[in-house]
């Protein structure tokens, strides 16, 4: 069992707590060099405060170790990713706690080649630490956030591999579209990015203070960009905190679930030819209504639980380019082994030009089916055969939906909670089904 990392997606805790504190991450810092053996390390962070003096600590039990550190400031994970493949280093390491508010931070690793680390060496990395003995702790040194740049190389480097991967020219995008970067990592490095290919491009969210980072804009919130994109009959895209997610609104205001691009795309790659073994994958909560669209235009889908890292699993284990998760996590293999939002504008833009049409006229047909979902906190993460009552419950809600719909529960991967989502035609039956089962375990395991 991992005792640091967590399931899916690296380091993630509040701020101030085990184990982002100071003698903890710079233990972690000497840990990752000494098992990937690393000479020089990439770093980057998005938007929070607490970023700076992580980043830091980190860096310096790297550097105890001999590492070679390079710290590119502010950067998307994604671009960090990429960078990497051509940079001659050993790892690299973003700051970030993703979609979480600015209370939270966490740590994302990767291997040379971009790629996230996998259980057995998060494990090892573990052993490594705790097979030390932690330096006196401290508190965290007070730092004042300022005012972003961006690292000009890296835009000019990533923009000019997406160029090639896309076939797309730099400097001649037409048109205009809004950025919603949830005063995140993309504020600065997406907007560059974007006037690189030629686009106008305005920012509709707060300018990034280390505190506002998710606060009510970005892929969580889109509505403010859907308004806007109403008004102004302008396509917009929404970011997460650190620019790996990526949700579309169109020139109609209408919003493009994680489910609904990949559709586009996938569509777009078949009659291309491209859709490598006529296939994508989705996880559990991609909409019904989005398979049956899928499969209803000759469309193989596979699914996998949660969490980008398994889509790219199953996309290599079974030899596909694309999938993605509803929430805004789109893989395109050609690209990246893992989600990046800033290349899903560019992607759909690059649809848009040849095709001569808006991003509205590109809107995958079918009418999504209305689900419940409800997180509950928990104190701990039962076995749901131990808990009295559950299973009974589920086949009740099971019963209901007649085979019209679906309940899919999970414990989160990074919070201490069980989430669950009831899926049929009805919302108030699969509200009523769902609430049902959070009051069992509110009841056995809940820690409000």
């Amino acid at each position: 069992m991992k005792k640091i990392f967590g399931e899916t997606d690296g380091i993630r805790a509040t701020v101030g707590e085990f184990p982002l504190r100071p003698n903890a991450t710079k233990m972690l810092g000497t840990a990752i060099a000494e098992e990937m053996s690393a000479k020089k390390i990439l770093m980057a962070r998005d938007t929070r405060e607490s970023g700076i003096w992580i980043n830091e600590s980190i860096a310096s039990g790297l550097k105890e170790r001999d590492v070679e550190v390079e710290d590119l400031g502010v950067l998307p994970t994604p671009a960090v990713q990429k960078l990497l493949t051509n940079g001659g280093f050993d790892g690299g390491i973003m700051i970030t706690a993703s979609h979480n508010p600015a209370t939270d931070n966490g740590i994302k690793v990767f291997r040379a080649d971009g790629d996230k680390l996998d259980d057995t060496i998060e494990l090892a990395i573990e052993d490594r630490f705790f097979a030390h003995e932690l330096e006196a702790d401290i508190e965290p040194v007070e730092c004042n956030f300022v005012e972003m740049g961006v690292d000009a190389d890296s835009v000019e480097k990533y923009a000019d591999m997406a160029s090639e991967a896309l076939g797309m020219p730099k400097n001649e995008g037409v048109g205009s579209f809004l950025v919603d970067s949830a005063s995140g990592a993309g504020y600065v490095f997406s907007h560059a990015l974007f006037e690189d290919f030629g686009f106008e491009v305005e920012n509709i969210d707060p300018t990034p203070n280390g505190k506002n980072i998710n606060d009510g804009y970005g892929a969580l919130h889109p509505e403010n960009l859907s308004k806007l994109c109403k008004q102004r009959g302008e396509m917009g895209i929404a970011l997460d905190g650190d620019a790996d997610r990526a949700i579309l609104v169109d020139e109609l205001g209408r919003i493009w679930t994680g489910d609904r691009i990949i559709a586009m795309m996938a569509l777009y790659l078949k009659e291309r030819g491209e859709l490598t073994n006529n296939l994508v994958v989705l996880t559990e909560y991609s909409n019904l209504a989005a398979i049956r669209f899928l499969e209803a235009a000759d469309v193989r889908v596979e699914k996998v639980v949660n969490g980008d890292r398994e889509v790219m699993r199953k996309l290599q284990e079974l030899g596909g380019v694309l999938g993605g998760e509803n929430a805004g996590h789109i893989i395109y293999l050609p690209w990246l082994n893992s989600s990046d939002g800033s290349f899903v504008a560019l992607f759909a833009r690059r649809v848009m030009a040849e095709k001569g049409c808006r991003l509205a006229d590109l809107w995958p047909d079918y009418e999504e089916f209305p689900n419940a979902q409800i997180a509950v906190k928990v104190r701990e993460k039962r076995d749901f055969k131990d808990i009295p009552g559950w299973s009974e419950a589920v086949e009740q809600g099971l019963a209901a939906l007649e085979g019209r719909g679906r309940v899919f529960v999970r414990y989160s991967g990074t919070e201490m909670k069980l989430r669950i989502l009831v899926e049929g035609p009805d919302l108030r039956e699969n509200t009523e089904i769902a609430e049902g089962l959070s009051e069992i375990i509110k009841k056995e395991i809940g820690n409000d």
